[in-house]
């Protein structure tokens, strides 16, 4: 087994997330799985709210406490969490603390695990023993996405592999079984997951290494054990696991070391048990919460709002009106009213006239723009659309209540069937989340339309982020540069890659890429989704991240590091709108518009000039 001396664990456990029920079990598996990293050797704490409030600041120092003071690099960091949990977007974890509701953030699980990189750790493995419930069942949206740390001590020089074992299917809540006591309650997932790590059932060591349990073999016997010890209490969980250490660095527990493994109580009867909360995950998404009870509003009414908003965002995808772009480059806006674009000074945004479409051309003689064009949208309400008008697309931006919910580029002599997978994409993602278990195979159908829509690109490298693999976005970047197109900025941005201007425009350069065994018969079909890609160049679409969950990532890099973050991008990120892709209030405009010396063409009379104005929250009678 790997030495343990530069091994680390942080057990956190959240019972009291008021308005959510209590989790008393959370604090039992928290302390279970402290107690095994403990007796396995790592440097250890115990996080939890038993005494005290687990807040965002809190959680922040213990973690530098744990990781900050080091000589040498941590060989691994294995960071447990039971508690609530959402799901959203792109795999968007979040977990859930003290005064979430009060402080209305949450922790980014993949931003915390990129500002990780940071601290010299060469494996991170993260367990998660939390619901993974719809923003749509709890009408929270909205919520702001925390990385919990800064950036760290150390400029990453590599991206450490990232093991994932994840309680429960999207859309579903974790379960705990009741003990004698309130001391012997015990997380569903935790009390498989602890058997197997303390090497207890045979089933959870390696078929190969039969002394080990494995990353592979610990992830194989919790996706066999887990459903069947829920389905005795007749629920379903279906965990997530994503084992990626590489082999003989991948040993979570060896027989034979001198530790004693606690003894575990057989899983009591169904009978004794009675009834477990109704399991959400045989429902619609909009009916997995009873949300009158958390004090959001009724189930009723939440879930019609859903499906209206749902409708008015693929009706306004699918809307096949739009108007001519004699430069073929332009922007179509469905669902709200712009009164002002903001280009570069060299740039002409100009509307078609009776529409409420905009056509990008050059200032000095109106010709098909060539490069990439930050553009600011700003709306009759106060809030802005921060997107890119990219040459030969036209964008379609799909406005709500919450701000821009949809987003795509087509050329425009292709018709608009060819859009279809954004169109199902962004439907995922509005009915909760694309699912973890199809990133492989779900980003292999994503990248072969990469090149119609952009956007697909986009949503593909937040997917394989999620499970760290780094090389498959840096792929995809080079394929867009190799062909001529604009690598999406949030491509760029997750492929960790630096830049430098060139000609008023960001450019890149992609590093090589080695080749790779497929990890799915499907993924084998496609050579590119695994192939070696060499050193390649390319210019960036957009000087910003064309989703909102990418801009916690903007703090990964700092201003000397790479010009792919700009220091106004810091200052605008403090004022988005829960919209899908980047929305802001007039503060965050205002510094879009002082960074990038953007100025405004002005279309009508509604409101003379450009007023910052604060979006009111909006409600469901908005």
């Amino acid at each position: 087994m790997t030495n343990t001396e530069h091994m680390f664990a942080v057990a956190i456990g959240v019972a009291n997330a008021e308005p959510l029920p209590y989790l008393g079990a959370a604090l039992n598996g928290a302390g279970e799985f402290y107690a095994w990293a403990t007796a396995l050797g790592y440097r250890s704490i115990l996080v939890t709210d038993e005494d005290v409030p687990l807040t965002m600041d809190r959680l922040r120092d213990e973690l530098k406490a744990l990781l900050g003071d080091r000589a040498v690099a941590a060989h691994r960091l294995a960071i447990y969490f039971a508690g609530h949990g959402l799901i959203r977007e792109a795999e968007e974890t979040l977990w859930l603390l003290s005064d979430w509701h009060t402080d209305m953030r949450a922790v980014a699980v993949e931003p915390l695990k990129r500002r990780l990189f940071m601290y010299d750790i060469q494996q991170i493995a993260i367990f998660s023993d939390a619901c993974r419930l719809l923003p749509s069942a709890l009408d929270i949206g909205d919520i702001t996405a925390d990385a919990v740390l800064g950036r760290g001590p150390r400029r990453p020089t590599s991206v450490p592999p990232i093991d994932k074992f994840i309680a429960t299917q999207d859309g579903a809540a974790a379960y705990a079984i009741p003990g004698a006591t309130e001391e012997l309650d015990r997380c569903l997932f935790t009390g498989v997951l602890m058997e197997g790590l303390w090497g207890i059932k045979p089933t959870a060591f390696s078929k190969i290494e039969k002394e080990k349990v494995t990353s592979r073999s610990l992830g194989h016997f919790l996706e066999l054990e887990v459903p069947r010890v829920a389905m005795m209490y007749q629920r379903t969980l279906n965990p997530q696991v994503s084992p990626t250490f590489p082999e003989g660095e991948d040993v979570y527990f060896l027989a034979g070391v001198s530790v004693t493994a606690p003894a575990f109580p057989d899983w009591p009867s169904p009978e004794r048990v009675g009834n477990l909360p109704v399991a959400p995950d045989d429902r619609e998404p909009s009916e997995a919460v009873d949300a009158s009870r958390l004090g959001l509003g009724s189930r009723e009414s939440q879930g019609a709002m859903d499906s209206r908003r749902t409708h008015r965002l693929l009706a306004g995808l699918r809307d096949d009106t739009e108007s001519r772009f004699n430069t073929q480059c332009g922007i179509t806006i469905v669902g709200a009213r712009a009164v002002h674009l903001w280009t570069p000074q060299d740039i002409v945004a100009e509307r078609i006239e009776q529409s409420e479409s905009w056509e990008i051309r050059a200032q000095d003689d109106g010709s098909a723009v060539t490069r990439s064009v930050p553009l600011l949208v700003e709306f009759q309400d106060g809030r802005f659309a921060a997107i890119a008008a990219l040459p030969q697309f036209v964008a379609r931006l799909v406005c709500d209540e919450r701000g821009v919910s949809g987003l795509l580029y087509r050329k425009q002599d292709m018709p608009l069937d060819t859009t279809a997978a954004t169109t199902e994409a962004i439907e995922y993602m509005e009915r909760g989340s694309l699912r973890f278990d199809a990133v492989v195979n779900l980003t292999v159908k994503l990248r072969e339309w990469k090149h119609v829509d952009p956007v697909l690109g986009v949503i593909s490298a937040y997917l394989y982020d999620s499970i760290g693999d780094i090389d498959s976005i840096r792929r995809m970047a080079h394929f867009y540069a190799a062909i001529g197109q604009h690598i999406p900025y949030d491509v760029a941005l997750l492929a960790q890659i630096e830049g430098s201007f060139q000609g008023g425009e960001l450019h890149v350069k992609v590093p090589a890429v080695a080749r790779r065994d497929p990890r799915t018969p499907e993924e084998k079909q496609h050579s590119w989704a695994y192939l070696e890609t060499p050193e390649t160049q390319g210019p960036v679409g957009g000087l910003w991240p064309w989703m909102r969950q990418g801009w916690p990532f903007l703090d990964d890099l700092t201003d000397d590091e790479s010009t792919l973050v700009l220091p106004d991008l810091r200052e605008a990120a403090r004022h988005m709108t829960p919209g899908r892709f980047c929305t802001l209030t007039g503060q965050g405009a205002e510094a879009l518009v002082r960074g990038f010396d953007l100025v405004a063409h002005e279309v009508s009379t509604l409101r003379p000039a450009l007023q910052y104005v604060e979006v009111p929250k909006l409600t469901s009678e908005s």
